[in-house]
């Protein structure tokens, strides 16, 4: 079977129910995929950074995995919605904190727009905390609309406030 390059961005700012960290959420949340058939490849650092759009919020904590999987896009975006759910997300109104935040931010490629899946995701290009780390994975990586690439991209971001977020409790 073919399989399908994707990119995931992890994120959180709030604590779980059980009292686990934003990053151990994340953790987590990598370990389930594969229970679904999606491999994880890379793993970026984990990065902090205030808040978009800009708020009173805790500053997030997000990370970049490139994984391989012969599930479809629409069958992707499902399971991350289902470990989502599983680790405690809550939805009620756009840009609330969050115990973790699954974003589909690349399908081989691809240009995708149907239903509620919309690939590239639409706005990791304006978001230092997807392209930072994404660039650190994979720099050459390519918007498939933009024509640019992750590092180019970067370079419009960078009065975005983000850094590595260095904790050897959590190696």
């Amino acid at each position: 079977m073919d399989q399908n390059k994707l990119i995931i961005a992890i994120g959180g700012n709030i604590k779980s129910s059980d009292g686990m960290h934003p990053i151990d959420v994340g953790k987590k949340a990598i370990k389930l995929l594969e229970n679904f058939l999606i491999f994880v490849e890379k793993k970026s650092c984990w990065y902090i950074s205030d808040p978009i759009p800009i708020s009173d919020q805790p500053k997030y904590f997000n990370s970049v995995i490139v994984a391989r999987t012969s599930l479809n896009a629409f069958d992707v975006l499902n399971i991350l919605h289902k470990i989502e759910n599983k680790l405690g997300r809550v939805r009620n109104k756009v840009n609330e904190s969050r115990v973790i935040d699954l974003d589909l931010i690349d399908y081989s490629n691809k240009i995708l727009k149907k239903n509620n899946l919309i690939i590239p995701h639409p706005r990791a290009h304006l978001r230092r905390f997807v392209m930072e780390p994404l660039a650190e994975l994979e720099p050459s990586w390519t918007h498939p609309i933009l024509k640019i690439n992750a590092n180019q991209i970067l370079k419009k971001l960078n009065k975005q406030n983000i850094k590595v977020f260095l904790d050897k409790n959590r190696d």
